[in-house]
């Protein structure tokens, strides 16, 4: 579910007024600033196989001066609801709590709490829903939004569980473990829990002739998942040759290439991760432009970069000429997204790419500054592309693979040897 705007009330104000013999109850609608009411959410989200149950206790307490004195309540409550919800229901201690959906396209409901809420008094329902997950592959969003209270997390034992660097307690049970959280640590940032049910591990083969070689490309996945598998072997099997072509340079990697399905944990948070050993891990989630990078990263380990803007953009660039041969809206999607984030960013952080680096995992809160330097790096290697040209980068590229180590200035020596050009001012504005 997604962060969005702290839910808001809607308040009946009720006014007497004598008219001659009788009295008329009139209602209006007033604004009121969120900080004046209490609202305590406690969350248990239950993992199941192929589905996620939560269960919501949500308690409203009316702090709002306007409604003192007895002149008006609250009597609903506006609550997100994840838009891949079933079977919504919701209660309290005495009957159903009915609810419909919000009319302006929000993904939140409002509930119709059973009695008015005056000053001071509080309202406590219980909401339940489930949230459909592939049976092996349980991932989802916990994000609060309350004033206080906890969550907790039940997970089988029979699951792997990987979650961010955030506190929470953890209880392992007979079949199950609970982790528990304050949920103040959802109200800003969300958490991504990943659960991984535990199960065999196959493993389908295909031989790939490249230029020269023969590859042997071993494909390791959960049991299940074979069509995953076949996709993945297949779609090696294309890509490889086409980055031959496009680097200018055959296969430097292993002659057997091993690509594994793998858990948020082993690609330490990234969807994917090149361990540089002739070893891919692949997030079952992954699409092909993660795939095509991971897979370019055998050409940048065998060049030995020293800079991990190297790295990222070369990769980058070339999973980009990649995708414009078989998918040009995606690769052009690509190119608009990381120049754009790039133009976004860089008033922001203004880092120089020499300076640039990662965590060994990725995590929330340094997401925004990991995006950046791979987009500028990006951004800074397709330009020298553009500048140098096709063919001439190709060459470029044959002599950073034999050059044993490649720095900065090691770059821009053979970029300007193969061009002709000057690219003191280019390499000044990016590094």
């Amino acid at each position: 579910m997604e962060s969005g705007n702290y839910s808001f009330t809607s308040v009946v104000f009720y006014s007497i007024i004598a008219v001659f013999l009788f009295c008329v109850l009139a209602t209006s609608t007033a604004c009121a600033e969120w900080e004046q009411n209490e609202l305590e959410v406690n969350s248990v989200y239950e993992v199941g196989s192929g589905v996620v149950h939560v269960t919501k206790e949500i308690t409203f307490t009316n702090k709002d001066e306007n409604t003192s004195y007895w002149q008006g309540f609250y009597s609903s409550l506006n609550y997100p609801v994840p838009p891949d919800h079933s079977n919504l229901c919701s209660y309290d201690d005495s009957s159903e709590v009915s609810f419909k959906k919000a009319e302006d396209g929000v993904d939140y409901y409002i509930f119709i709490f059973n009695g008015d809420v005056w000053y001071g008094d509080s309202y406590t329902f219980t909401m339940e829903y489930d949230v459909r997950t592939d049976p092996i592959y349980t991932t989802f969003i916990i994000m609060e939004q309350s004033d206080s209270g906890k969550v907790e997390l039940i997970v089988p034992d029979d699951y792997e569980t990987c979650l961010e660097d955030v506190g929470y307690g953890k209880e392992n049970l007979t079949d199950r473990v609970v982790y528990t959280f304050g949920n103040e640590s959802f109200q800003q940032i969300p958490l991504r829990i990943d659960c991984i049910k535990t199960v065999d591990i196959m493993v389908a083969s295909e031989v790939v002739s490249l230029e020269g070689r023969n590859v042997n490309i071993s494909v390791e996945y959960r049991k299940g998942n074979y069509e995953w598998a076949q996709g993945v072997l297949d779609k090696t099997a294309t890509y490889l040759p086409l980055l031959e072509d496009v680097w200018g340079v055959p296969f430097p990697g292993n002659s057997d290439l091993i690509i594994r399905e793998s858990s948020i944990a082993e690609t330490k948070g990234y969807d994917g991760f090149n361990y540089g050993n002739g070893t891919i891990s692949l997030l079952h989630s992954a699409d092909d432009r993660v795939l095509i990078h991971e897979l370019s990263h055998g050409w940048t380990h065998a060049c030995n970069f020293e800079q991990l803007w190297m790295h990222e953009g070369y990769a980058n660039l070339y999973t980009f000429l990649v995708l414009k041969q078989t998918n040009p809206k995606k690769a052009l999607a690509m190119k608009s997204e990381l120049e754009g984030d790039y133009g976004k960013k860089e008033q922001q952080f203004a880092q120089a790419l020499d300076g640039w680096s990662i965590p060994d995992e990725y995590n929330t809160s340094s997401s925004e500054r990991i995006g950046y330097g791979y987009s500028k790096s990006f951004v800074f290697v397709s330009d020298i592309y553009e500048k140098v040209g096709f063919e001439r980068m190709q060459i470029a590229n044959r002599k950073l693979l034999t050059d044993g180590s490649v720095d900065t200035s090691d770059h821009i020596s053979i970029i300007e040897s193969v061009s002709g050009k000057d690219f003191d001012e280019t390499y000044s504005n990016f590094v």
